[in-house]
């Protein structure tokens, strides 16, 4: 049985940390990861913006080049050694420090980048408590990694420049984009483009405005931004997949954005596969985008990925978006891949069956009758066995499991075997969840047993995975 510790009460006391990572160089969210996942071994502010005026724009332009006047490029090897195409690059931290891994630092030396890697730590009863510290050499011509010993405990470098985003405090109506401002030293810069959408997290309670968990500005050049953005615009089962309402939007999209013309040019992030770089860089981001520039040539890393891109993209023109080819140039191991596919159907089974065996055991109690293979409530009230689906912070703030999400969100081949298994037992998941028998067993409404059974006639209300129904009972399918 997998043990899962709620995350309402991490998102609370991050909000304080996060408040300031576009304003402090060193501020990095921080907070514990919230499940057990059955680990493999082998900066900014937001906003959109208003049209930006000839005195405000020159007043833009003279900030974002003293920025980047203030940081200036790496120089040296760069200059004699050719810098990697343009594209994404898989690095195997995965395979190397296991899945519980993500790059969390970069730093650009001629042909090679040193990165710096987060591995998150169990105990022995299997909860993450901590994470440790390593540095690594990546080669992305060749696509190798190679580990450069361990790190002391540090924060993230964020971004600390000029610009910020600005976003409404207020939950979004539904899973709809919300607007955002740009601003250059307390001034309207350009205005962001329509067309490309930024969304917010409704973390609730409330801490940051929903826009500040999805958008963050990772560095500047001249006057060109580079901001990560997270989608999809809704989560998996949209329509029918309440209570999934935050936590599964992953970073998918980096912008660069001229503060002067609203010149855009976007790129496409692929997406990782180990746990690690799922947990810790959802919503409440305890890792961040890495960002660094070295000559003509910026660096993105992301989770298991590292992206090369032009430090000055080629945007002429009037303000427009530019969707710009961002191929992936080598490519994370299919072994790999395989092997933390197959880690998120088992997490997903398990969540299942877990779900299920609660709801079972607390029907068949309402019922006064205990079932041979069916755990007794009690065991679930009094500590003994616990179940991810008795959270009332489900309820209350929309607080899942992330190995949950991390399974229903996997990039497993759409139509693929491991797709289907993944929408079914998603599904049922999400329709235990929803249902009334769910409800009651949350204990909100202080309902006997008498009157949580006449609610249902006598007859158990829904069917879960792994059990039949007999006498009116839930009985173990084998």
């Amino acid at each position: 049985m997998k043990k899962v510790v709620s995350t309402a009460s991490c998102v609370m006391a991050l909000s304080a940390l996060l408040a300031g990572c576009g304003s402090s160089p060193d501020g990095e969210p921080s907070g514990a990861a919230s499940v057990q996942h059955r680990a493999v071994s082998s900066t900014a502010q937001p906003a959109p913006a208003s049209t930006s005026k000839s005195a405000q724009a020159g007043d833009a332009a003279q900030a974002a080049t003293a920025a980047s006047e203030s940081q200036p490029a790496r120089t040296g090897a760069a200059e004699v050694s050719p810098a990697p195409a343009v594209g994404w690059y898989a690095v195997p931290i995965g395979q190397v420090y296991g899945d519980l891994a993500v790059i969390a630092g970069i730093d650009p030396e001629g042909a090679r980048l040193r990165i710096t890697v987060r591995v998150e730590v169990r105990n022995r009863e299997g909860w993450i408590a901590s994470h440790r510290w390593a540095a690594a050499w990546f080669t992305p011509g060749t696509g190798a990694l190679q580990p450069a010993g361990s790190l002391p405990a540090q924060t993230q470098r964020t971004y600390a420049g000029p610009v910020h985003l600005e976003f409404s405090s207020g939950f979004p109506s539904g899973f709809v984009p919300v607007p955002v401002t740009v601003q250059v030293g307390g001034k309207p810069a350009a205005k962001w483009p329509s067309g490309i959408p930024t969304y917010g997290s409704l973390v609730n309670p409330e801490s940051l405005p929903p826009g500040s968990w999805d958008n963050v500005i990772l560095g500047q050049v001249g006057n060109w931004i580079w901001v990560a953005l997270k989608g999809p615009k809704d989560p998996p089962f949209f329509p029918h997949a309440w209570p999934i309402t935050w936590g599964f939007r992953t970073w998918d999209r980096l912008v660069a954005f001229d503060v002067v013309t609203g010149q855009a040019v976007e790129y496409a992030i692929p997406r990782s596969y180990g746990y690690g770089s799922w947990v810790d860089m959802v919503t409440p981001n305890d890792v961040l985008p890495s960002f660094a520039r070295e000559g003509n040539r910026v660096y993105v890393a992301v989770g298991e990925w590292v992206g090369c891109f032009p430090a000055v993209p080629e945007a002429a023109g009037a303000p427009t978006v530019v969707r710009a080819a961002s191929p992936v140039r080598v490519a994370a191991s299919g072994s790999y891949v395989a092997q933390e596919g197959r880690a998120a159907l088992a997490d997903l089974a398990a969540d299942e069956r877990q779900a299920a065996e609660f709801l079972a055991s607390y029907w068949d109690m309402e019922m006064g009758a205990h079932v041979p293979g069916v755990p007794p409530l009690s065991a679930y009230q009094t500590g003994k066995m616990r179940a991810w689906n008795q959270e009332l912070a489900i309820l209350n703030h929309g607080d899942l499991p992330p190995d949950l999400l991390w399974s229903l969100f996997f990039p497993f081949p759409a139509g693929s075997q491991s797709d289907a298994e993944r929408q079914q037992m998603g599904r049922a998941i999400l329709n235990m969840l929803q249902s009334r028998l769910q409800a009651d067993a949350y204990g909100v409404l202080a309902l006997t047993p008498k009157q949580v059974v006449a609610q249902f006639h006598g007859n158990p209300p829904i069917a879960l995975p792994g059990y039949v129904i007999r006498n009116h009972l839930y009985v173990p399918a084998s």
